[in-house]
């Protein structure tokens, strides 16, 4: 049976207006507050039969993630910050010193996140766009010498409450390969807090993780997803276990393939959640 991602992520904010008292009308960019302590400190995410801890989570005094790494130190990155806005993520492992360096809007938004390997050349790119606080596209794009090309972009669609409600994601042709557009579907969010909706976003095992503090996509944790487009179709059904902060401990989810060989039958996928 072909192996899925399973999708993670912390860290929320809510987006402040601030309004002008001068007599000349200038245009102002609504301003982006510095995230608050999360309520919760996830640690670790534990997937059975993945690389564990699939992510661990280390932090400061203040509750500022230092650390974070992946697929049991596959990548593993040192977080720098100017202030309390990421400055860059810093992987660290033996055979790759790739740097993510963070650029920010006026409205204090990261809207660039340039990927430099340990040369100091860029190979990628990152530009993210919003509507307020809302991140509403990102778009990928890959150094192929020449220049620049599009390799993957992603949109976003949310419920009033502000949980994401479908992530269509597309990949142009490249290389040789074929176009590919597929689509999430998020439904029956619960009232409990979300830890791990930064995994939205890290949708594939050999890609670099992307943390946006200050960006929510999800408040809460969703019980269904339906994944529809080109390749494998399913639908999952989740439940959550939670501890005395409303902070999940468990997530257990119930599969169904929708089309290929497998059609109709099930699976069974997990996770822990580990805090400090």
């Amino acid at each position: 049976m072909k192996n899925m991602h399973y999708k993670y992520l912390l860290l929320v904010a809510i987006p402040v207006v601030l309004f002008s008292c001068k007599k000349d009308q200038e245009p102002y960019i609504p301003q982006i507050p510095e995230p608050a302590p999360p309520p919760v400190l996830l640690k670790e995410v534990v997937i059975p039969n993945l690389p564990s801890p699939y992510y661990h989570f280390e932090y400061d005094s203040t509750g500022k993630a230092i650390l974070a790494s992946f697929a049991s130190g596959f990548t593993k990155y040192n977080i720098e910050y100017n202030g309390s806005k990421i400055n860059a993520m810093q992987n660290n492992i033996i055979v790759n010193k790739d740097r993510l360096q963070y650029l920010y809007d006026n409205a204090g938004r990261v809207n660039v996140i340039k990927y430099a390997d340990s040369t100091g050349v860029v190979f990628k790119r990152l530009f993210l766009n919003y509507d307020g606080a809302k991140l509403i596209s990102l778009e990928r794009e890959i150094n192929t010498g020449p220049g620049f090309v599009i390799e993957k972009t992603m949109t976003f669609q949310y419920y009033p409450d502000g949980n994401v409600s479908d992530i269509t994601e597309h990949r142009p042709s490249l290389n040789g390969q074929p176009a590919v557009t597929t689509a999430d579907h998020y439904e029956q969010y619960d009232t409990s807090l979300n830890v791990d909706a930064f995994g939205l976003l890290h949708t594939e095992f050999f890609e670099h993780l992307t943390l946006l503090p200050g960006v929510t996509l999800q408040k809460n944790n969703s019980h269904k997803l339906v994944h529809t487009g080109d390749g494998i179709n399913y639908e999952i059904n989740y439940t959550y276990t939670y501890n005395n902060k409303n902070a999940p401990l468990t997530k257990t989810g119930t599969g169904k393939w929708l089309n290929g060989a497998d059609a109709g039958k099930t699976f069974a996928s997990n996770a822990t959640y580990s805090y400090y």
